[in-house]
């Protein structure tokens, strides 16, 4: 049986290694390191492992015919058409949440950093888009931080969800707006094009600065409405990590951008690690193969880069340390630096997710703290950090 992988799914071939040492027929295991799979290797795939970046369609299993199942180490599905998958009789699976701490860090580091920069956190309300895991994840740093955090999602208002609401005017009047929706394009509420000039212009307005972040999907952001309010004089700044028209990224835009960044958000090395895992221990159920994976934390602390960051903590933290030790751990800056100093070609952009770094998550942070720590305050704001308390 051969497994297809991309060759950016850290740890794939290590954990089939450890799944080889339990049975008698090794499992074969081939890479691929571009977009879309060599039409060699799909021709004899039995199984596939995929990232966001590759596209599967009609076209692409017409060249798999002995594909039986496929799965992506995302949270997203939009580049997949499960209808075709279903047509083709393949087995499906996602991996919903896995890079939702990677995507909280992400957010709570751009907040981090451009609030040190001014010298100030958002005073206003902080509007999370999608109240999905990775929505989540991000607004439960940011009330860590002690922002006043609301969570529009309508569809699961209407499901009778609490603490989300459907108040399209509530997110446009707040000050700081973060997005975590698929992209959908049809039904009741499709987010292609949430913010349009229209919604961008309402939420731009005002004397107050507003700040967007976009680590969702490109489109949701209409990019070139998006820099034409910016030049226009708006009090708005932005922060995007996808691009409506990825890999493609315009240097206009970019230079408008207070953040800017190349589709990382997702990826700490446990988040990447974890996609990997949770991927192989699902094809393993849908085999029936009694075969057994070291559990997650077992796997993450064999790595170097899956071990803790200490911090010594002997005295009560203001929010200015807490936004430092956020950067400590995960630097957004160094991002925005890295997209800003690299051709903007499509093949760069790749090469930039391609070789990024290993990167911790905040959760990895050890305060060896004094006694302010032991205080009911102090631990739900530490919990909500992921900071861990030695």
């Amino acid at each position: 049986m051969l497994l297809v992988a991309d060759a950016n799914l850290p740890g794939f071939t290590r954990l089939v290694d450890e799944l080889n040492a339990q049975c008698e027929t090794a499992l074969q295991v081939e890479t691929y390191t571009e977009r879309q799979p060599p039409k060699a290797l799909l021709a004899r795939a039995d199984a596939l492992f995929i990232r966001s970046v590759t596209r599967v369609d009609a076209e692409l299993l017409a060249q798999a015919p002995q594909l039986q199942w496929l799965g992506t180490a995302t949270i997203g599905t939009d580049h997949v058409d499960v209808i075709a998958l279903h047509a083709a009789g393949v087995r499906f699976h996602s991996c919903p949440g896995v890079n939702a701490n990677a995507v909280g860090d992400y957010v709570a580091s751009a907040i981090a950093a451009l609030s040190l920069a001014q010298d100030a956190l958002p005073t206003g309300e902080v509007a999370i888009i999608g109240a999905g895991n990775t929505g989540r994840a991000a607004g439960q740093r940011l009330t860590g931080l002690g922002l006043n955090v609301h969570y529009y999602d309508p569809p699961l208002a209407a499901a009778g969800v609490a603490e989300v609401h459907a108040d399209w005017q509530r997110v446009l009047q707040s000050q700081v707006v973060s997005c975590h929706v698929p992209l959908t394009v049809q039904g009741e509420h499709p987010t292609r094009h949430l913010f349009d000039a229209k919604a961008l212009g309402e939420f731009a307005g005002g004397e107050q600065g507003k700040l967007l972040i976009n680590a969702s999907r490109g489109p949701v952001v209409a990019e070139q409405a998006l820099a034409e309010v910016i030049a226009g004089g708006a009090q708005l700044q932005a922060v995007l990590d996808v691009w409506e028209h990825e890999p493609a990224t315009k240097t206009e835009v970019i230079e408008l951008l207070v953040l800017a960044t190349p589709h990382i958000a997702g990826h700490s090395f446990a988040g990447k690690l974890g996609g990997s895992w949770q991927l192989l221990k699902k094809w393993l159920t849908d085999q029936g193969l009694a075969l057994q994976l070291p559990s997650f934390q077992q796997f993450l602390q064999g790595y170097p880069e899956g071990q803790a960051v200490v911090q010594q903590a002997p005295d009560e933290p203001d929010w200015r340390t807490l936004c430092r030790w956020i950067l400590q751990v995960y630097d957004i800056r160094k991002d925005d630096q890295l997209l800003r100093r690299t051709a903007r070609q499509p093949a760069a952009f790749d090469a930039l997710r391609r070789d990024y770094a290993v990167r911790a998550e905040l959760s990895q942070l050890h305060l060896q703290a004094g006694a302010w720590a032991q205080t009911r305050r102090w631990q739900k704001c530490l919990t909500e950090l992921t900071f861990q308390i030695d």
